[in-house]
Formats: C-alpha cells, sequence, structure tokens
C-alpha cells in the first residue's frame, strides 16, 4: 500500500476524532516488522477519549475508522489501540519527536522502553498529550 495514500486516509480520521474528542495527541501506524506495509496497529491517544474506558474508547476508535476510511482501506488495519494521553510511550513519544511530520517513518527506534520495528507517523501533538 502506498504510504502517502495510507497517511492522506489516515489524516481524515485525525480530523474526524478531533471534531468528535478533541485534540489528538498521538496517530501512529506500527507495524509487526520492518517489511510489513499492509498490516497495521493504528495507535491512537486523544484527549476527548481519555475518561472513557478501554473498550469504550476502541469501539470509538473502531466506528470513526468505519466510518473515515474507504472500505478498500479497512484490511490494512489489524488493530486499533487506545493510550491514555498520560502513558509513558504517549509522554515520551511526542517529547522525542515533537517536529515530526505527518508520513515520516521511524524504523528500529524504542520509545519507553516499546520497540518499534517500523511506524509511520500521522499525527503527534506535544501540546495536546
Amino acid at each position: 500500500m502506498d504510504q502517502q495514500i495510507l497517511v492522506k486516509a489516515f489524516r481524515r480520521v485525525v480530523a474526524q476524532l478531533e471534531r468528535a474528542h478533541g485534540p489528538v495527541a498521538l496517530m501512529l501506524l506500527v507495524a509487526p516488522d520492518e517489511e510489513t506495509s499492509n498490516s497495521w496497529n493504528v495507535v491512537v491517544s486523544a484527549h476527548g477519549l481519555d475518561a472513557k474506558s478501554l473498550g469504550e474508547a476502541v469501539r470509538e476508535l473502531s466506528q470513526t475508522l468505519r466510518n473515515s476510511l474507504d472500505e478498500s482501506l479497512w484490511p490494512v488495519v489489524a488493530r486499533v489501540t487506545f493510550l491514555r494521553t498520560n502513558d509513558p510511550f504517549v509522554q515520551a513519544f511526542t517529547q522525542r519527536y515533537p517536529t515530526l511530520r505527518s508520513g515520516s517513518t521511524l524504523e528500529s527506534v524504542s520509545v519507553s522502553g516499546i520497540d518499534l520495528a517500523r511506524a509511520v507517523v500521522v499525527e503527534t501533538n506535544r501540546q495536546a498529550a
């Protein structure tokens, strides 16, 4: 899957989330390994979802993905992970990479003890974290 198309599609998801839940602190597309480009764990952190239970937040994120993404992109979403904005990973990521642009790719990095083989930044907003 072309990364630019993927990022553009997920930027629409960010816009939808921000309309419904306020600022998005972080959205990453995390691949299970460096070679995979068609199976992503969508990691999201947004203030407006912090007060919800983990299950509620994941359900709302999944619904927003289904409503915002073209159906042809649904198969690339292998998993949805919600992290609260005060989660150590979110805090460390937004502090370590405050200026990464949407579409930036990270390979073989460790953040707050979490190893990322490959991640594509959709949104990182230090002020929202």
